[in-house]
């Protein structure tokens, strides 16, 4: 059953993406993550391409396709849960960015307002 283990190996794949994307999440990698979404893009396309052939496969041979695609869930579940895991972390990066951002803002409006005050001062000799 060719397909069914391309199958495997593609989540197998995909699997160990999904945990690269959570380290460049951690380590603010983004050009690994976006490399990384990129390659995801590409497992999901071909995940259901090898999961019809699969199906196929099971079906000519009389195997129990309940059995398999219960198989298969487990590692549909765990992508589910890295993927939702990686969702919060970017979250999380983002709001800290966004309100580092705001504070840089606020700083400097502050050294706008110091040099307004100060700018006319002269140099005393």
């Amino acid at each position: 059953m060719k397909a069914e283990q391309e199958l495997l190996a593609t989540y197998r794949e995909w699997n160990r993406i999904a945990r690269a994307e959570a380290r460049a999440i951690r380590t603010q990698n983004w050009n690994l993550l976006a490399d990384c979404q990129l390659a995801v893009k590409d497992f999901q396309s071909l995940t259901v391409r090898l999961t019809a052939e699969a199906r196929r496969e099971w079906e000519q041979a009389g195997v129990d396709c309940a059995e398999k695609n219960r198989n298969i869930q487990v590692f549909i579940n765990d992508l589910i849960e890295i993927t939702r895991q990686n969702q919060t972390m970017l979250r999380q990066a983002k709001e800290a960015a966004s309100l580092q951002l705001e504070q840089i803002g606020e700083a400097g409006r502050n050294l706008k307002l110091l040099h307004r005050s100060y700018g006319n001062v002269g140099v005393a000799a």
